[in-house]
């Protein structure tokens, strides 16, 4: 019996191997054609042309129709640098709705009664004082007088809102306990925190909430897990500073940092995606203003684990854009904050001038030339 075992075996090894003929190679399989990775051509989306205004810090909500509501940063008189948050409505055919500020400082003395920006704006269930809202606002403010900013949120059951309820309270505080400025040597004083991004992470008051640090201890994106489903008594958990790994700045070889990035989920795929700029800044004037931005993405799971990696989609040079300066750019998402073809997203940037065409003075300030443009990754084999 035995010989007869090794025969069935040997049979079923000479079965199991090739097709190919005796004597030939087998086929080769051509591997997957690495896929090109661009842009499409940058469109110019709003700007208060032939007016000393800016625009610019936009937060976009792109809806089932088409259309796309619009939030950013803009100054209401010529020549004066005073943050409101404006709203325009972008419809499907392309044409726009006036602008109009919908959020402005507060009533002297209060903690907001400066400068009012950075919007991100989602959609949930927000209860508070016994009425339920739609959507939130959260915003970057500051008081006058002094150099810090802290973070925000007003509320609306309409995106198309003349104005929205503003909760009385900052929802986060500068890092620092003692009143007044933070010193940091050198004249410098800190930023404080702001420029907010949150996206729903149960599609009612449950969010991810992300935001910039400038203090003594650095420049870095904080984020925490919060639950504003009942504002009378909201938690926001111990913030920590995003992974960093993976983000390259300018010269494509040192270690970057984040600030002042916009971000976007993707559950079902479990990635999250961020538009940030990439440091560090030009020398010229405006020196204030980053010339590149860039896409990049990693795992959801990863990200709120504090592990993993960025991956770069694309880098938005002024080759791409004709300007010289790209910043405060927000990514296309629905009204929770997710994107659905996160591997090409559409994205919504701000432009500027440099010198010697702007200068800081009167109607040549650079600020005059911010203007809102959009394009979208396109990915093709």
């Amino acid at each position: 019996m035995t010989k007869y075992l090794f025969y069935i075996i040997g049979l079923c090894l000479f079965c199991s191997c090739s097709d190919s003929t005796p004597g030939e190679e087998p086929p080769v399989t051509p591997p997957e054609p690495t896929p090109t990775i661009t842009i499409s051509k940058p469109e110019f989306v709003f700007g208060f042309t032939g007016e000393s205004k800016y625009s610019y810090c936009p937060s976009a909500l792109k809806q089932e129709d088409g259309s796309v509501h619009l939030f950013f940063c803009g100054n209401p008189e010529n020549q004066i640098m005073v943050d409101n948050i404006f709203h325009i409505k972008i419809n499907p055919d392309g044409s726009q709705t006036a602008p109009k500020s919908v959020l402005q400082p507060g009533i002297a003395g209060t903690w907001d009664d400066h400068h009012t920006c950075d919007p991100s704006v989602i959609e949930g269930s927000f209860s508070w004082n016994n009425v339920t809202y739609k959507y939130a606002m959260f915003f970057l403010s500051n008081m006058y007088g002094v150099y810090y900013n802290e973070i925000g949120v007003a509320f609306s059951n309409s995106l198309d809102a003349d104005s929205w309820v503003k909760y009385p309270k900052q929802i986060v505080r500068k890092t620092w306990s003692d009143d007044g400025d933070q010193e940091i040597g050198g004249g410098g004083k800190s930023w404080g925190v702001g420029q907010p991004s949150v996206v729903s992470l149960d599609k009612k008051g449950k969010v991810l909430l992300t935001y910039t640090i400038g203090d003594i201890g650095g420049t870095r994106i904080a984020w925490a897990e919060a639950d504003f489903s009942n504002m009378d008594s909201y938690t926001i958990s111990t913030p920590m500073t995003i992974v960093q790994s993976g983000l390259l700045a300018i010269d494509n070889q040192s270690r970057d940092y984040t600030c002042n990035s916009e971000f976007a989920i993707n559950q079902d795929a479990d990635k999250i995606v961020m538009i940030r700029p990439v440091q560090p800044m030009p020398n010229d004037y405006p020196a204030y203003l980053n010339s590149a931005l860039e896409i990049d993405y990693m795992n959801l799971s990863d990200f709120m684990n504090q592990s993993g990696s960025w991956t770069p989609i694309y880098r938005i040079t002024p080759d791409d854009t004709g300007y010289p300066r790209n910043h405060n750019a927000t990514l296309l998402r629905d009204n929770f904050g997710h994107l659905q073809d996160w591997e090409e997203p559409a994205f919504y940037f701000t432009v500027s001038k440099a010198a010697p065409d702007v200068q800081p003075s009167g109607s040549s300030h650079a600020e005059w030339t911010y203007h809102i443009w959009k394009s979208k990754v396109v990915k093709s084999k």
